[in-house]
């Protein structure tokens, strides 16, 4: 349970996202379930983690370019200038 929470926390700070909104995206979770999983008063199956390790595995990149980071395949949108 520790290494899933250690995983959970790391993706999230990397990805700009609290932990309670990837249970949110991943597992359609509870606001409060975060908690409770951290303070010891339930713990996931091992098919819900599996569940969270396979989203945040399919969904690394999309954090990375809502936080602004450039995708490699696509350059950046240039606005064209108004004429004057």
């Amino acid at each position: 349970m520790e290494q899933l929470i250690s995983d959970i926390e790391a993706y999230c700070a990397r990805a700009g996202i609290s932990p309670q909104k990837l249970l949110r995206d991943a597992i359609n979770a509870q606001w409060g379930q975060w908690q409770k999983w951290k303070d010891g008063e339930a713990s996931p199956t091992m098919k819900v983690a599996d569940r969270i390790r396979e989203h945040m595995k399919q969904n690394s990149g999309v954090h990375a370019l809502a936080r602004g980071e450039r995708s490699p395949t696509r350059q950046p949108f240039k606005q064209k200038r108004a004429r004057a």
